[in-house]
């Protein structure tokens, strides 16, 4: 094999991976994200109820 024919093989294959990642990874990455953002919330929540329920006790 010639090699032209080996270089561009290898640049076909270099731009199909970065095709295909970029396709795959984009929603992964937001997917990532809303989770990490729920993740936040559900911890905010809980800390909120934990401390209504120890200033109830404290000035109750």
């Amino acid at each position: 094999m010639k090699f032209r024919t080996r270089v561009a093989i290898f640049m076909v294959a270099v731009f199909v991976t970065m095709v295909g990642f970029s396709l795959i990874a984009s929603p992964a990455i937001e997917m990532i994200k809303v989770g990490k953002d729920a993740g936040y919330e559900m911890i905010s929540n809980y800390l909120a109820k934990a401390d209504a329920q120890q200033s109830r006790y404290i000035n109750g």
